[in-house]
């Protein structure tokens, strides 16, 4: 049963959101100041990096303190106290968002980068974040003493996966922006304050950030902001009511974070399938799919946003509507696979769109 969420309770959450996105707007620029003092760029490589001019990165810093400043401060004000959850969270935050750093700064090995995102989820996992159980549809799915690990491959799968759709400017903000918000709505009608702050947090550090990044970015996220964004929401996904409630357990996260998901778990496959390392990069993500089949940068990642949005509303009606939550789901993979596989869409309907204009009679050219 859902829980009324208390107006001290949706102030908090909303304080958090706007103190969050404060500390980043105005971070941001400064983070993007000691990029440049550390010479810390993006270069561009005319294959899949498509940017023309070298960026700096460092963005994921602003995210991580306006997140942190917000979420610890309102959490502390609302409980008296901090979890030990929330502790363990920004431990393993911190130093994920420093190991994502080092790699924006020295471009560390693949390999080396996977080992330091499972010791730092094997710690989160070992310190209250393990998944003991899944419900699927009524079903309850135990794991016993494989929990820890099934709490490992969950954060290391949403850490790389925020990261792989990070391609195209705005694209992995404004995709977190549209998650978390929906996490944040999710925790207000479940009744969980704890969570909805954090999410609030999330949500307002992320869209702090993306000015400097829609459209013609002038500084990136990097792996430090991607690689946070994707661990914090996987903690959110198992923390509180979330991790307790069986209705949320798998069904709303899954489509809360369908596009990113979908994205890595199919690049994972491929890579194996055609016999090549799956950490190893390539050209054949969903945006750089879109690019081929003519979409704009701008238009990708607004094709893209809106797939999201879709996966998002699915989850929140989820709790009131199944039917309804389960049919805009499927539309949503629909709308997603005709983006990826059909290479005129854009073609008929920008044909469409022209033929739908209604010319004056009287026009002369």
């Amino acid at each position: 049963m859902l829980k009324n969420f208390s107006s001290p309770d949706v102030l908090y959450a909303l304080a958090s959101l706007a103190l969050a996105f404060l500390v980043a707007y105005f971070g941001t620029p400064l983070a993007k100041e000691l990029a440049v003092k550390c010479r810390c760029f993006d270069i561009p490589d005319g294959n899949r990096k498509l940017h023309s001019v070298p960026v700096p990165y460092f963005g994921g810093l602003a995210i991580f303190v306006g997140f942190s400043v917000a979420f610890l401060l309102f959490s502390y004000m609302l409980t008296g106290t901090l979890p030990s959850e929330l502790v363990v969270m920004f431990i393993g935050g911190a130093s994920i968002c420093l190991v994502g750093l080092i790699d924006d700064m020295y471009d560390m090995r693949p390999m080396v980068k996977f080992i330091c995102q499972i010791v730092i989820s094997a710690f989160t996992a070992y310190f209250g974040f393990a998944i003991e159980y899944i419900n699927v549809f009524g079903y309850t799915l135990r794991f016993g003493a494989f929990a820890e690990l099934v709490t490992v491959v969950w954060l290391v799968m949403m850490i790389n996966a925020v990261n792989l759709i990070d391609g195209l400017d705005g694209l992995a903000g404004g995709v977190s922006v549209l998650e978390s918000f929906a996490l944040l709505i999710t925790a207000i009608l479940m009744g969980d304050p704890v969570c909805a702050i954090v999410s609030a947090a999330l949500c307002g550090a992320t869209l702090g950030f993306l000015p400097f990044n829609f459209g013609r970015a002038t500084v990136f996220m990097g792996d430090a902001g991607a690689m946070l964004i994707g661990y914090i929401m996987a903690c959110i996904s198992v923390f509180g009511l979330f991790k307790a409630q069986a209705l949320f357990s798998v069904i709303v996260p899954a489509m809360i974070f369908a596009l990113p998901v979908i994205d890595a778990v199919t690049s994972f496959f491929r890579r194996i399938f055609h016999g090549q390392s799956p950490f190893a990069a390539d050209h054949k993500h969903l945006h750089h799919v879109l690019l081929d089949n003519g979409f704009t940068p701008v238009q990708s990642v607004v094709a893209l946003m809106t797939a999201s949005a879709l996966f998002c509303v699915a989850s929140i009606l989820y709790m009131k509507w199944k039917w309804l939550s389960l049919g805009i789901f499927v539309l949503s993979i629909v709308f997603l696979a005709v983006l990826k596989y059909d290479k005129h869409f854009l073609g008929r309907l920008k044909k469409k769109t022209t033929l739908g204009v209604v010319h004056n009679p009287n026009e002369t050219v």
